[in-house]
């Protein structure tokens, strides 16, 4: 027999394969019977869980002062005191933090609904009963969160409606908890600075009064007051850059890019305000521009030195008091902190089991196993018949596996 007559022997046609599967189709029609009735019973049994979900939009963040306040400025340079809330990545670490999941599991007596006592084992349980999504812009590279869905599932389906509530609120109350705290440190420290000013201010003012009403009002020339101005504004800058810098060193240390930066400018700034201020007290510059400075009197150098720290702080104050007022607003403000686009329902509707995929999925693997066991006993069969070398090699090897000898 030539090894091409081997081979055909060794196949198994399509007659061949319809045939078993006639010879065996109480056994297929048996099993997958069985199994089908099996997953129909397991997805009957199976425990039903029901899905609450809600979503909402993260906090949006706010760059300096913005509608009539940013008005108030003029043209004064506003502050940079970057975002006052916090960020959608830092809501999201609050919203999975081991501190609102515990307040869960004790608020609804979850060790006693899981059945465990364990808390890390309850944690578990709560996380994977527990789905965040993040819905976040369409594009290439990291996109900004722009809504954020949480649902979670529980046998109940008003505990799950509730817990949904209760993971909303905690969110809620922890972001407006550490917005106002980062409100309250920038109030602090604008506050004292806006004190201070106030102060400052009544005593230039004062002693304006006191020099004007002694020695009677003097007229400033125009180039004296070009200079005083823009003394005003390097001390106005100078205060900026001294606020940021303090703010900054409330989070950063002093090796950050930004800390160091500003520290760098301020210092510029402290300088050139220095060198105008040597330039208007002493007459060690060559004439220019502002050179009617030197020939006034003593009193009109005195009664312009009065005038221009009046400048100097109506110029922070200027920069100061929007500022005060917009930091004031926001450690005043009670509005939620999350804005709630789908409120939680109470499901209706089952989320789990997918009885129809478990009844599927048995009766799938019912067939395969059916048609396994039909296509070896056929195989058996004519093995049996032919005493094939492959029958024989696995009626040995049955032989050879027998526990008795």
């Amino acid at each position: 027999m030539t090894e091409i007559q081997k081979e055909k022997r060794n196949e198994i046609n399509i007659l061949d394969a319809i045939l078993a599967l006639a010879k065996g189709k109480w056994i297929i029609l048996s099993i997958v019977l069985f199994v089908t009735l099996v997953a129909l019973v397991v997805s009957l049994l199976w425990p039903v869980k029901y899905k609450s979900t809600a979503r909402f939009l993260p906090p949006v963040e706010q760059r300096g002062i913005s509608g009539g306040l940013g008005g108030l400025m003029g043209s004064v340079m506003q502050l940079s005191f970057g975002s006052e809330k916090i960020k959608s990545e830092a809501m999201l670490v609050v919203l999975r933090s081991r501190s609102i999941k515990e307040d869960m599991i004790r608020e609804f007596n979850l060790a006693e609904v899981y059945g465990t006592d364990v808390m890390e084992h309850t944690l578990k349980t709560l996380d994977s009963n527990t789905q965040i999504r993040e819905i976040r812009e369409g594009g290439f590279g990291f996109s900004s969160i722009v809504a954020v869905e949480i649902s979670v599932i529980d046998k109940d389906a008003r505990r799950a409606y509730e817990m949904t509530n209760f993971y909303l609120s905690k969110l809620d109350s922890a972001v407006i908890a550490i917005n106002r705290l980062n409100a309250l440190e920038s109030y602090e420290v604008i506050e004292n600075r806006y004190l201070a000013n106030l102060a400052e201010m009544e005593i230039a003012e004062n002693e304006l009064q006191e020099f004007q009403q002694q020695f009677g009002i003097f007229e400033v020339e125009e180039q004296a007051k070009v200079l005083i101005e823009n003394l005003g504004e390097l001390k106005s800058r100078s205060i900026e850059l001294e606020i940021e810098i303090a703010i900054l060193r409330q989070s950063v240390d002093e090796s950050n890019p930004d800390l160091r930066q500003r520290v760098r400018a301020k210092q510029e700034v402290d300088q050139l305000y220095e060198s105008y201020l040597r330039r208007s007290d002493t007459q060690s510059v060559k004439p220019d521009v502002f050179h009617p400075l030197f020939d006034m009197p003593k009193l009109a150098m005195q009664y312009m030195r009065y005038y221009r720290e009046v400048i100097v702080q109506n110029k922070i104050y200027e920069t100061i008091y929007p500022q005060f007022v917009h930091q004031k607003m926001i450690l005043e403000d009670q509005r939620r902190s999350i804005q709630v686009i789908e409120e939680p329902n109470i499901p209706t509707y089952k989320d789990s089991p997918k009885r129809a995929f478990i009844v599927i999925a048995g009766f799938l693997f019912g067939l395969i196993v059916s048609l396994i066991i039909v296509f070896w006993r056929h195989t058996m069969e004519q093995g049996r018949k032919s005493n094939s070398e492959t029958y024989l090699k696995i009626v040995e090897l049955k032989e050879a596996l027998r526990l008795k000898s």
